[in-house]
């Protein structure tokens, strides 16, 4: 039989000695060029960067294959500097893909818009992936003629993400209730108090209520399965809360100096107000800072895949 190896993509890629700053990645079919800049190389970015563009802001991947981002655009002479901006604004990405034209003639504003625009939609397709805009870029015509020659720079920067780990396609099959959700209203719902609006509030009133989810299992349950290990530090969601917790070979939870049985009783503690400790305390893994929530979904996956193993075929 005869095989046919995949055609591969023509990539140039661009590395600082020693790795000591951004890496610049080249498409060879495509007017695209990319920056891959970790958060701690964000400052020594080239003049050649502040241009129009289009920029992702991504959240290191958990231990189930989600990750968050963030889609902007630059206006022209502006690139590098919206990136150097991010340092300050947003503290939950910890590595940035930018992306711009490669030649001397760069995007012009609408065309960066669309990019941004178009990018945004993909992965708001995406199950496991969580956008933190507010709302969707508002998107720039282009006519159809522009729209061809810039849809050629969609695949070179699908590529780069699934190289770095940031793919659309979930790893790893989850549970529905692993899967990204928000359930609070979005900033634009909000009013200034932090409360929603009473449009929205009558409508989630007269809406049915879902059953709320409850799992059976128990940090102890995380340890037995490998997912979690006795003396794991904890550190909480909101980084501007300081203090850690201590994961006990009982399961219980090591605060201020005594064992806590639930996690949300040292995390509503620590915020001064009512918490879901499975999504507050976070520890490292080697897919980075990860929620007890997230270990909690991964063995109810197990669990569930041992189950259809076991249960006898149907004659």
């Amino acid at each position: 039989m005869e095989t046919h190896q995949a055609e591969a993509s023509p990539y140039k890629v661009l590395m600082p000695q020693g790795l000591s700053g951004p890496i610049e990645v080249i498409s060879e079919y495509s007017i695209v060029r990319m920056a891959v800049v970790e958060r701690a190389h964000a400052t020594k970015l080239h003049q050649g960067w502040n241009v129009p563009g289009a920029y992702l802001l991504l959240d290191r991947p958990d231990a189930l294959g989600r990750w968050g981002v963030y889609v902007g655009m630059a206006a022209p002479g502006t690139l590098a500097h919206r990136l150097r901006d991010h340092l300050r604004a947003r503290d939950h990405w910890y590595r940035a893909v930018l992306i711009r034209r490669n030649n001397e003639h760069p995007f012009h504003t609408s065309q960066a818009g669309w990019l941004e625009g178009h990018l945004y939609d993909l992965l708001a397709k995406a199950p496991h992936v969580r956008l933190h805009n507010g709302k969707r870029p508002q998107g720039l015509t282009l006519s159809a003629h522009d729209q061809v020659g810039m849809r050629t720079c969609v695949p070179p920067i699908i590529d780069l993400l699934h190289f770095l780990s940031h793919t659309l396609k979930p790893a790893i099959a989850m549970p529905p209730q692993a899967m990204v959700s928000e359930e609070a209203a979005s900033p634009a719902e909000l009013t200034h108090s932090g409360t929603a609006p009473a449009a929205v509030r009558t409508a989630e009133a007269s809406a049915p209520r879902r059953p709320r989810y409850r799992s059976s299992i128990t940090v102890r349950d995380l340890i037995e399965a490998g997912l979690l290990t006795p003396g794991a530090i904890l550190v909480p969601k909101p980084s501007h809360l300081r203090e850690q917790a201590v994961v006990n070979m009982d399961g219980t939870l090591q605060f201020r100096g005594t064992p806590r049985e639930k996690p949300s009783d040292p995390a509503t503690e620590l915020a001064g107000s009512q918490q879901n400790g499975w999504e507050f305390w976070r520890v490292e893994t080697q897919h980075g800072l990860v929620s007890l929530s997230d270990l909690r979904s991964e063995l109810e996956r197990r669990q569930a895949a041992s189950r259809a193993v076991a249960q006898p075929r149907a004659k």
